[in-house]
């Protein structure tokens, strides 16, 4: 019996795998996962290889429920000790299957995002007490879950990552270039409006890519407010494009709505690992990310004028801007990177069986052929 089951609401490019120098691609966090405990993968990858997977898929995009890769799951649960749920995605409807058929496995479920129906859903339906172990990416997604009634032993905050590998300052021999300036990330969970206003009229060139990287699923592309005439709107970023974009920037905004969720920690950590300065709204869930003056600066959520003056500040104080790229690249390279998060999920996953990892060697094992099938 394998012991843990990954359910990944995430998929890989045909290509992906072959790449396994990792010039394209980054490495991906459950493949990683597989290096280290006995595990086998669900994810989406095959699901465009059929037209009833292609259906699936987009029926899943619309309703941001990932209930045929749940279902696929409750089939075979049985060969494991451990199923692993790595979104929300797919983690609340099988919540909902194990409150009404509670099987022998021990169920972890990951939240990484947040929304008013998720929280009806799972607080209506009573299905906390249905998941063994929640895994959370900041504090504050914790503390508001143990509001809703989890119990607080059950909730283990391990902070997302991004591969420090890839997004290296030693990655490309792109220049920096003055007064650029960038910003990513969906629109549901940004706040453009607030930065477009701040931008509006200063001397830099700032480029948005609202749609996200090239795995990203919006649904919404519509960006509330005029886009200033200094702004160039893009769509997906390729990941070797985005990463020479991160060396071209003097340093990167993520503008976000607040939340309890870690929303924007991607880019800022994809920043950081790139050594650029972030200037961020001082959401609850990026604290445990950004410290204040130190690898970034915090503007409060929706103040146009703080906005304004902290670009103002980096974009004239060139070499601090550039003491905060460094310092957050120094705690990327810490605590905050790729080989110590999959090590942390498989404290949680798997305490006594952990299995040496050797980054330089490609992981053998691959995604469970079924109709399988990525998320922001």
């Amino acid at each position: 019996m394998v012991n843990t089951l990954v359910l990944a609401t995430a998929g890989l490019k045909p290509d992906q795998l072959a790449d396994t120098e990792h010039i394209r691609y980054s490495r991906v966090d459950y493949l990683e996962l597989q290096r280290l405990i006995d595990a086998d993968v669900l994810n989406y990858t095959a699901y465009d290889r059929t037209k009833l997977g292609r259906l699936y898929r987009y029926l899943e995009t619309q309703i941001r429920s990932d209930l045929y890769l749940a279902l696929r799951s409750v089939l075979i649960k049985s060969s494991y000790k451990t199923i692993f749920a790595m979104s929300e995605r797919v983690g609340i409807p099988l919540a909902g299957i194990y409150k009404a058929f509670h099987g022998d496995n021990r169920f972890v479920a990951m939240f990484q995002c947040w929304s008013q129906r998720q929280e009806q859903t799972i607080t209506r339906l009573k299905l906390l007490p249905s998941i063994d172990t929640i895994l959370v990416h900041c504090n504050s997604m914790k503390q508001h879950l143990v509001k809703l009634g989890a119990p607080a032993e059950r909730v283990h905050v391990i902070p997302y990552s991004r591969d420090h590998r890839f997004f290296s300052p030693l990655s490309t021999k792109v220049e920096q270039q003055s007064n650029f300036i960038m910003s990513l990330g969906e629109t549901r969970s940004r706040d453009y409006g607030t930065l477009f206003q701040a931008v509006d009229g200063l001397p830099v060139e700032l480029l948005v890519a609202a749609s996200g990287a090239w795995d990203a699923r919006e649904k919404n592309m519509k960006i509330p407010g005029a886009v200033p005439q200094n702004t160039t709107l893009v769509k997906h970023i390729p990941l070797v494009e985005l990463r020479e974009l991160y060396a071209r920037t003097q340093f990167v905004v993520v503008p976000v709505h607040e939340t309890v969720y870690s929303a924007g920690a991607t880019v800022v950590l994809e920043a950081m690992s790139m050594g650029r300065a972030v200037i961020a709204t001082r959401s609850p869930g990026l604290l445990d990310y950004i410290i204040d003056g130190e690898s970034g600066i915090l503007v409060e959520p929706g103040d146009i004028k703080s906005w304004r003056e902290a670009i103002q500040y980096l974009l004239s104080h060139p070499k601090e801007a550039h003491r905060m790229g460094q310092n957050g690249r120094q705690r990327v390279e810490q605590e905050l990177n790729l080989d110590v998060y999959v090590e942390r999920l498989a404290n949680i996953l798997e305490p006594s069986a952990i299995k040496p990892s050797d980054a330089s060697v490609p992981s053998q094992k691959l995604p469970l052929p079924c109709e399988r099938r990525c998320d922001e």
